[in-house]
């Protein structure tokens, strides 16, 4: 009985979608989308993205369905961070699309290109360098039998 409890307690955890926060000098709504025109600043969970201008589009039940980050767009997230000149976010399939000097990093790594798309479930990353090469940096980690004092 306690685990049903329990179990009803958690489900609507696990089934809703993490809730939007938007932050901006102004905003507009219309009809199946929300402006954040001046330092946006947007969270879900513990992802932000900031821009100058985010537009939430909406779909025909007035749920959030992609944003799209202009100017100067960024997106943070643990060690993530993304850099681009625009970035589309489609948030039901947790895919940021970043295009122009698009620049993502983790640590000290980083890829650079005009384009790349992160796939936020798979843990994975495209890059395409239509305009420019495709550029990266990679520092290994050392393991534990490699650093000093380690055990062979």
């Amino acid at each position: 009985m306690i685990w049903l409890i329990l179990l009803l307690t958690i489900m609507p955890l696990i089934v809703s979608p993490q809730p939007l926060v938007g932050e901006a000098d102004n905003l507009t709504y219309e009809k199946d989308k929300i402006v954040y025109t001046g330092n946006v600043r947007l969270t879900r969970g513990n992802a932000l993205v900031t821009a100058q201008k985010v537009t939430i589009h909406l779909d025909e039940n007035k749920k959030a369905k992609i944003a799209e980050a202009e100017g100067n767009a960024r997106y943070m997230e643990g060690k993530r961070r993304g850099f681009a000149d625009r970035m589309i976010y489609d948030l039901r399939e947790e895919i940021i699309t970043f295009k122009g000097r698009a620049r993502v990093e983790e640590g000290q790594n980083f890829v650079e290109a005009e384009e790349i798309v992160y796939y936020k479930k798979e843990d994975r990353a495209v890059a395409v360098g239509n305009k420019s090469r495709v550029r990266t940096f990679y520092v290994e980690e050392k393991d534990e039998k490699s650093r000093p004092g380690g055990k062979p």
